[in-house]
């Protein structure tokens, strides 16, 4: 009892005129805290007040153990039964006004409700805290119901700007003892947050910001003043250069507003061909600079004013639904400069929607029944729909027919950013999910091309095509012919000779019970497994023209094409069996059949008669 009185008695920490004594006095006071919440020893003593009170006051440089204490503190608030209170929410706002000044009591604040919200999941996922609920008698059951809510971090706090702040400030000197904590809670609660782009952008403009220091100009014309100014862009480019390099030197407490304006008028000119390049580069430059520090209004701006909807998101309606981000102007869709900034943005959404999802699950907002499979699938399922907008925005439209290099730069990105997605999926099932829903085919070239992870289809190839769905066939064929030409290699081989090549064969004479045969010939022989002759399709049409790949492939699998191609061209009806019966759809079918046929059996001909002359390993 004497221990905790002498504790609550002595002050936080050292002022500036404190003298020697005073500051020996805190540091015993913050390591004898420490040391009582560790050994989970308590006393009639207001812990939490005497924890605000210490953060409120203190000063620079930091206690070693700050971090350590404020992690035990919450720790305990969890494990023990109503001897630590958490500290409300409504003593610490008010606390927080003038959070851009970045003070020492700011950071640590905001370093105790991460670790507060932190600890939420932590306590029910991590297994080794789990066994401490139960070793200190805690009703493990009752912890998806705990009534402690989300501190609201994210929305009061410019946390990107506040790790830009500890990290760099005093040669980070002063906040090293908090610092690895401080990062590691954002990247668990916030990941968005800290992603590869971010820090790159950190990196490259953080020797601009140095060199940009000394001119400093926090004290702007008018927003509106602002805005005038930078509507100029056509009559005086070299002005709104200048003030765009201005605005790249601005202090944290005036970025939202400047930001805001400068979205809000130069973005869409910036869409246009007829601007001049140098302002779109130093919008983005300016765009970039913003983002640093406030990341989740730049984002929320940007999309508010490339909405084609006429309605303003909140951040918490782009992360529920990260489709709303398709809504924007379509010209957005083939700018060569700012289509990054989207995808970027796209990006980030969808980290911070997955990390929504899951913490909604981990904290019982998601009713049961519900899983961790089922989360998954519901991840997939969203990531699946948002590949697919992303294919549909590279198909060719009719303007892209004056603009093909436009168009092609688009479908770079946008494959980029899919590779992107299919390197963190590490089971590759949203690979998976994507491929067995399909998409356009014409799509199937630039994605083989594009998307150096596309070879993982392999791995699944031969179930797609074993899908009782004939449009599911067709395109694992189209798809495994395609990636069989850009990677010749045996293990392939063996694929078109056991799936791609038979699967042809199926789906020239498909057995009297398909839904193909029924439709088209019900004329079969029903004690043979297949039909008297080969029936004729728009699928034979699309899939038959590839073998020709495949074959470029391997061209020493060329006889085994060729003697398939030919038994199809043999067996297909003669003209005179199908007039009067099948209608003229089925003859012109037929017509392009036969030529597909042949063109195709010249181009496998030609690759056979050369395959003694070819440099290849792999032989049937």
């Amino acid at each position: 009892m004497q221990v905790a009185t002498h504790i609550k008695s002595i002050p936080s920490n050292s002022s500036s005129t404190s003298s020697n004594t005073t500051t020996t006095r805190s540091s015993h006071s913050i390591d004898s805290l420490y040391q009582l919440l560790k050994t989970r020893v308590f006393y009639k003593t207001n812990y939490t007040s005497w924890l605000l009170e210490c953060m409120i006051n203190v000063t620079l440089p930091l206690h070693s153990k700050f971090g350590l204490l404020i992690k035990e503190f919450v720790y305990c608030i969890f494990l023990t039964s109503n001897k630590v209170e958490k500290i409300p929410e409504e003593w610490i706002r008010p606390h927080l006004d003038q959070v851009h000044l970045m003070t020492p009591k700011h950071i640590l604040l905001t370093l105790y409700m991460l670790q507060f919200n932190d600890a939420i999941i932590s306590f029910r996922t991590d297994p080794k805290l789990i066994s401490l609920l139960g070793a200190s008698g805690v009703d493990i059951t009752n912890q998806q119901h705990m009534p402690y809510t989300l501190l609201d971090v994210v929305h009061t706090i410019p946390l990107r700007a506040m790790l830009n702040h500890v990290e760099t400030t005093k040669g980070s000197k002063v906040y090293h003892s908090i610092y690895p904590d401080l990062a590691n809670l954002t990247a668990n609660l916030y990941p968005e947050l800290l992603d590869v782009v971010s820090f790159l952008l950190y990196d490259g403009k953080l020797n601009l910001g140095r060199q940009l220091r000394s001119i400093r100009y926090d004290q702007f014309i008018s927003q509106d003043e602002l805005k005038q100014a930078l509507s100029e862009y056509n009559s005086k480019p070299d002005y709104v250069l200048n003030v765009l390099s201005r605005l790249q030197t601005i202090s944290l407490e005036n970025m939202g507003p400047c930001s805001e304006t400068v979205i809000s008028t130069l973005i869409s000119p910036c869409l246009e061909k007829y601007i001049d390049s140098r302002i779109i580069d130093a919008f983005i430059s300016t765009w970039e600079y913003y983002h640093l520090s406030i990341p989740h209004q730049i984002w929320i701006c940007t999309i508010n004013n490339l909405n084609t909807q006429r309605k303003d998101y909140t951040f918490d309606d782009l992360v529920q639904n990260p489709f709303v981000i398709f809504q924007s102007d379509s010209r957005i869709f083939r700018s060569k400069k700012l289509l990054l900034l989207w995808l970027h943005i796209l990006s980030c959404l969808r980290t911070s929607s997955k990390h929504r999802i899951w913490k909604r699950f981990h904290t019982g907002s998601i009713k049961r029944p519900f899983n961790n499979r089922n989360v998954m699938a519901l991840i997939n399922a969203q990531d699946s729909a948002m590949l697919q907008l992303l294919l549909d925005l590279c198909q060719e439209r009719e303007e892209d027919r004056n603009d093909p290099e436009s168009l092609m730069m688009a479908r770079k990105l946008i494959c980029r950013f899919i590779h992107g997605v299919f390197v963190e999926d590490r089971d590759s099932l949203l690979a998976k999910t994507l491929h067995f829903q399909t998409y356009p085919p014409n799509l199937i070239p630039m994605m083989v091309e594009l998307v150096p992870s596309l070879y993982i289809v392999f791995n699944f190839l031969s179930e797609l095509t074993r899908q009782p769905q004939i449009e599911k066939q067709v395109f694992g064929i189209l798809l495994g012919c395609e990636l069989c030409e850009k990677y010749p290699m045996e293990s392939y081989l063996a694929l078109a000779e056991k799936c791609l090549l038979p699967r042809l064969m199926k789906i020239a004479y498909p057995v009297p019970t398909s839904a193909l045969a029924m439709s088209t010939n019900r004329k079969y022989d029903t004690s043979t497994t297949q039909p008297q002759q080969c029936v004729p399709s728009e699928y034979l049409l699309q899939i038959i023209p590839s073998f020709a790949q495949l074959a470029r492939a391997f061209p020493h699998f060329s006889p085994q094409i060729l003697h398939a191609l030919m038994d199809i061209q043999q067996g297909l009806p003669g003209h005179n069996s199908i007039i009067g019966q099948e209608g003229s759809h089925k003859i012109i079918v037929l017509l392009q059949l036969h030529k597909v046929l042949k063109d195709t059996c010249e181009a496998v001909q030609k690759e056979a008669d050369h395959m003694d002359n070819v440099n290849k390993s792999l032989q049937v």
